[in-house]
């Protein structure tokens, strides 16, 4: 019988790596175990909950230091069973032993079944990387990022008081809490306000949570299994414990950004009455499981459509899309004479450029947040990568604009020498750069409605970046309805070689804005002269293609140069320190931290920015750069503090979602304790208002 009980579990494990890839990694001075779930499959954290099991690593040689696990997430499932784990990509962390590290992991990993699992891997001593099925080495930031998001041990927050009771001549023990400062009983993480480790002889129970004026109100039972150990344990009846116990908790608490651990200790409990019992029935509707979400927004489902529809109405007003948007114009103007059936054709491509852009990156927002992670609008100008490719693609636009080259430009209709019927390449091409050029760009109505899209379901997000996408794709959509608009400009003429050429030169300034985001996240000092010489050789690839040579060969000598040198530095890129130098101007606000404008005891003016954000540095130069800005912080002590998401920052990130914002500008208030939101624009009468 044994003999099977061992084949039938080696069958079950095996299935199990089916459902998850498994791998060690070393970083830095740690060995990263990384569990990558298939999709809808999941792992349990320490305290699995009501059904399943903890997951357990085994390192040999055995570290000496014992990181937290990642944060998990809370899920109700069917049947009312709750459940505490994973799903996703989730890194754990544990000290790096020199030489070779075995990793024995065993995992009850659940869909629709569960299969008892495991995976043992061996990381010899020159490896940086070994998993049980194809996979890669994750990316140095990541691993930053996962490791700093781990939950720390803090002390007891002031605002929170325990106390713990027994009923009468009952092994049940009921802990009590309360949190003081709670506007509502929503938790910035799918996860309880409390979430118990294992700690025998204690058997903790689901919390309850009430929420009356600004005090969030918990409970949670607890079964004393004191009887079961070798020798029992008695519940005391004098309310005195004979040893001290330590009790420790993640804690999920509202308006903080973090999931930390404290600890509580026991040493005795109260007897309860039934005044508790009536005191708990005076809070009103019970919540046994309070919603992780941001605070819930008001309005019908429709009305944030119409908000994302007029909030990318308004993007193509926004600097970041000015550019490109002129070069669909001009490619409009050029084509104001054709038929009303090719016109419209134009159009669609470039709608169809918008739209499919918007889906993706709604496809990559659902993804992401499937997976636990934070993400804001905006995300793809934090990847320098991502940075340096778009750089390149509007330089090159910029040599087509002053005719060192000729393809189907975004609405244009050239592909070199050839002359093209449509030009739907060019134009299609042309939305998804005009998108792409928008997300950093935040209008009015647009963070409304995208803070519903990012807290709702995958099929709302999807909905809300069309809209937004339909919205900024309007104005085309109208000129081939009503191709007479166009009659509004001048006809073509030799003024428009003039305007290409300013065009090129709208572009060439975009390339600058991204070059100084992208210096915003490199170690500069490492890439430079690459980056420098990148853009030499590239402009002279078309000038040489153009002016000197027209050999295929030779063309394409001068063409492969940049093209392995542009692969060779989006591959060794270097993210610079989190910490960077302040200009003059910044070095009077005080960088951010939600600890630090908590703590302070002045009003406090708060600046959510970033370098990629051409919003933010428009509001800079208006407002906060200039002398009545100073006056007003002399005249009422204003403290100001800067918080910088050039880079993903996931503690940025989390506040603005739990503050009702996703993306940046935003600005925030704080007097007399309180959080006085202003939004994505700001004015100096707006910010006197609030200190009067």
């Amino acid at each position: 019988m044994q003999a099977i009980f061992v084949f039938l579990f080696a069958v079950f494990s095996f299935a199990a790596e089916e459902h998850a890839t498994i791998s060690l990694q070393r970083h830095q001075n740690l060995v990263v175990v990384t569990i990558n779930h298939d999709e809808g499959w999941h792992t349990y954290w320490k305290n699995p909950g009501d059904s399943g099991l903890r997951s357990e690593f085994i390192l040999t040689p055995q570290s000496t230091t014992q990181y937290e696990w990642p944060v998990p997430t809370r899920h109700l499932e069917a049947g009312d069973i709750l459940t505490i784990g994973y799903e996703g990509k989730k890194h754990f962390f544990f000290d790096d032993i020199k030489g070779d590290v075995d990793a024995h992991i065993k995992m009850l990993i659940c869909k629709d079944i569960c299969i008892p699992g495991e995976a043992k891997l061996k990381l010899k001593g020159n490896e940086k990387f070994v998993a049980s099925r194809s996979a890669s080495p994750y990316p140095a930031e990541e691993l930053n990022s996962a490791f700093a998001n781990l939950p720390k041990s803090v002390e007891k927050p002031a605002n929170v008081e325990f106390y713990l009771t027994r009923v009468k001549d009952q092994n049940v023990l009921t802990l009590h809490y309360n949190f003081k400062g709670a506007k509502s009983a929503k938790l910035p993480r799918e996860l309880n306000f409390l979430t118990a480790f294992p700690q025998a002889p204690f058997g903790f129970k689901r919390e309850t949570l009430y929420h009356k004026g600004d005090t969030l109100y918990g409970k949670m039972e607890i079964d004393w299994d004191g009887e079961y150990q070798d020798p029992p344990v008695a519940l005391p009846a004098d309310g005195g414990f004979t040893k001290n116990y330590e009790l420790q908790f993640l804690i999920n608490a509202p308006g903080t950004s973090r999931v930390d651990t404290i600890k509580l200790p026991v040493k005795d409990f109260s007897i309860a009455t039934a005044a508790l019992d009536d005191f708990y029935k005076g809070l009103g509707t019970e919540q046994k499981l309070a919603e992780a979400s941001a605070p819930k927004m008001e309005g019908s489902f429709f009305q944030y459509l119409l908000l994302a529809f007029l909030g990318g109405l308004i993007l193509n007003l926004m600097p970041c899309v000015l550019p490109v948007i002129s070069l669909k114009l001009f490619g409009l103007i050029k084509h104001r004479d054709i038929s009303r059936s090719r016109l419209l054709t134009h159009n669609l491509a470039y709608t169809a450029g918008v739209i499919a852009t918007f889906m993706a990156l709604a496809g990559i927002v659902a993804t992401i947040k499937a997976t636990g992670e934070e993400i804001g609008w905006g995300f793809q100008l934090q990847s320098p990568a991502f940075i340096l490719v778009m750089m390149l693609i509007l330089f090159v636009l910029s040599l087509n604009l002053f005719g060192l080259f000729e393809f189907a430009t975004p609405g244009g209709s050239r592909l070199g020498n050839a002359q093209t019927e449509e030009g739907l390449t060019g134009d299609f091409f042309s939305g998804v750069l005009t998108t792409i050029l928008a997300t950093p760009c935040s209008a009015p109505f647009l963070g409304t409605a995208l803070t519903f899209a990012f807290t709702e379901s995958p099929f709302t997000i999807f909905l809300m970046f069309f809209s937004i996408g339909l919205g900024l794709a309007f104005p085309f959509i109208l000129t081939a309805v009503f191709p007479h608009s166009l009659k509004l400009f001048p006809k073509p003429g030799m003024w428009m070689e003039k305007l290409k050429y300013f065009l090129g030169l709208t572009l060439i300034v975009t390339t600058i804005w991204l070059y100084d985001v992208f210096v915003s996240l490199v170690n500069f000092d490492v890439i430079s002269w690459r980056l420098n010489l990148l853009f030499a050789l590239w402009f002279f690839a078309f000038f040489f293609a153009k002016k000197i040579s027209q050999q295929v060969i030779l063309q394409g000598l001068t063409f492969a140069l940049p093209l392995v040198l542009t692969v060779s530095a989006i591959q060794n890129l270097e993210l610079r320190p989190t910490t960077r130098s302040l200009t003059k101007v910044d070095s009077q606000w005080i960088p951010w931290t939600e600890e630090k404008m908590k703590a302070e005891t002045k009003p406090v003016f708060v600046d959510f920015t970033a370098e990629w954000c051409l919003t933010c540095k428009v509001n800079k130069k208006l407002v906060l750069e200039t002398s009545g800005f100073e006056e007003l912080k002399a005249k009422y002590g204003l403290v100001t503090m800067r918080a910088d998401w050039t880079r993903r920052d996931d503690s940025i990130t989390q506040f603005l979602r739990m503050n009702g914002a996703v993306g940046v500008p935003f600005y925030l208030m704080i007097k007399d304790g309180k959080a006085i939101s202003l939004g994505e624009t700001v004015s100096l009468s707006k910010i006197e208002k609030h200190l009067l």
